[in-house]
């Protein structure tokens, strides 16, 4: 399957460390070894944090394709896909 930014993922019994297991991330880059991405926190009722994390493909299961996805991410990705044109 072609994973893309912006696919959600479940962080799997694999990974080891408690307070992650179950938690569903949103990719933000899909690498050959797996996924960066983050875990979405509420810090007050009109802001949003993340817990930026990158995860091998063993440690995670696909589970499909976010239907929003926040427009910070949005625009780090268009940033960083102007910059690699660039290279």
């Amino acid at each position: 399957m072609d994973y893309k930014p912006g696919d959600v993922f479940q962080i799997i019994e694999s990974h080891g460390l408690a307070g992650w297991i179950g938690c569903f991330v949103l990719a933000t880059e899909i690498k050959s070894w797996g996924i960066m991405g983050f875990v979405a926190m509420i810090e007050t009722h009109e802001s949003q944090g993340h817990a930026y994390i990158r995860l091998p493909w063993e440690h995670i299961e696909y589970v499909g394709s976010a239907p929003l996805v926040p427009k910070s991410v949005e625009e780090r990705n268009a940033r960083d896909s102007a910059k690699e044109n660039l290279l």
